[in-house]
């Protein structure tokens, strides 16, 4: 066995871990315990490139439109050709480049033409495609023309990051909320693509006084945080909690705690972390039946619907959730997340990357 080959598994990612999301510093961390060394990256140029050189095995990319898009979220031909040149450019020096396909497109962007061809030519650029539910295989090789070098490497649960969950009660007290409400959760960053104001329009279609709509998060627009204002006037059923910051995770800790069904109409997902978050709470979600959650029909404490009837669904949903025998709900939701255990991902995710680094030699 020559040296190359004796030395540890190393993986470099695009954008390294951040404050804000915990998923790239479960998968990193785990994937270290599994014996995958994690290098912080640096610019992604042939400088850096050509001095890691032999030291990284792997460049794992997350969310790549920032890299070839201009301010206003349309695609630069002249960046996505200097972005590819240089995943060639690093495939060339040895390296192989992952992409992890959170979405088969942005969010909040045009697709036209160009965004087609951005994403066709990077997904075919790169060596390996990991993707987080089995369906997803198929869509690369329908949408993309990729056929080989696909893997599902699920997302995993968030019990390491809230290992101690308080009693909703504790929680309401804490948050000053009203203890006998009903009480739906949408939170996260706050655009329209996620659906706050088909959230509000749906929770005054929910009988009962005690129907309560929290909306809390980042909402980066202005003009769109004055439409949920509006939409939301004085209705004593609707609570916006929007601002410009993120919510830390000590407060989702409590926000989640304190909620009794996270609501999440979206008019465009593929992936989920929420639905890791919602389980690793034990809580019902109300989601449509796109990406992930078209073959979650099965699952008890996920409440779907098809998009196309949103406005006679979502709240007949949202009804069905709060209808539902919570201990039901929660025992689904904690075998979902069982099965997402990130020792076990970190595991398969590190035996797909020693079988590329052989394949490579």
């Amino acid at each position: 066995m020559n040296n190359d080959q004796a030395r540890p598994l190393s993986i470099s990612s695009f954008p390294n871990p951040f404050d804000g999301n915990p998923y790239l510093g479960l998968l990193y961390s785990h994937l270290e315990a599994a014996g995958v060394r994690y290098v912080r990256s640096g610019h992604f140029g042939q400088e850096w490139l050509r001095e890691q050189r032999g030291k990284i095995d792997f460049l794992h990319f997350h969310w790549v439109g920032g890299l070839y898009e201009k301010p206003d979220g349309t695609v630069s031909l002249a960046r996505l050709a200097v972005f590819v040149l240089k995943i060639w450019l690093a495939r060339a020096l040895g390296y192989q480049v992952i992409w992890t396909a959170h979405n088969l497109y942005p969010h909040n962007r045009k697709r036209d033409w160009k965004a087609r061809l951005a994403r066709l030519l990077f997904v075919n650029s790169v060596n390996i495609v990991f993707v987080n539910f089995p369906r997803a295989v198929d869509d690369m090789r329908r949408v993309f023309h990729r056929q080989n070098g696909v893997f599902v490497v699920p997302h995993g649960n968030y019990r390491p990051v809230y290992p101690q969950i308080p009693t909703a009660a504790a929680a309401r007290a804490a948050l000053g909320l009203p203890p006998d409400a009903f009480i739906y959760l949408l939170f996260g960053g706050i655009s329209p693509y996620k659906g706050a104001h088909d959230a509000i329009e749906a929770v005054r279609k929910v009988e009962g006084r005690d129907a309560l709509l929290v909306v809390l998060g980042q909402c980066p627009s202005q003009e769109y945080a004055e439409r949920l204002r509006s939409l939301a006037g004085d209705d004593p059923r609707v609570q916006l909690r929007i601002g410009a910051l993120d919510i830390p995770d000590d407060e989702v800790l409590l926000w989640m705690a304190a909620s009794n069904a996270i609501v999440t109409p979206y008019s465009d997902i593929y992936t989920s972390g929420t639905l890791h978050l919602t389980a690793t709470f034990g809580k019902p979600m109300i989601v449509p039946r796109l990406g992930v959650f078209q073959d979650m029909a099965d699952q008890p404490f996920v409440f779907s619907y098809d998009p196309a009837d949103g406005a006679r669904q979502l709240p007949q949903r949202m009804r069905d959730a709060a209808d539902a025998d919570p201990a039901r709900v929660a025992a689904a939701a904690a075998r979902f997340a069982d099965a997402h255990e990130w020792s076990d991902i970190a595991r398969e995710a590190a035996e797909v990357l020693a079988r590329g680094r052989r394949a490579a030699r």
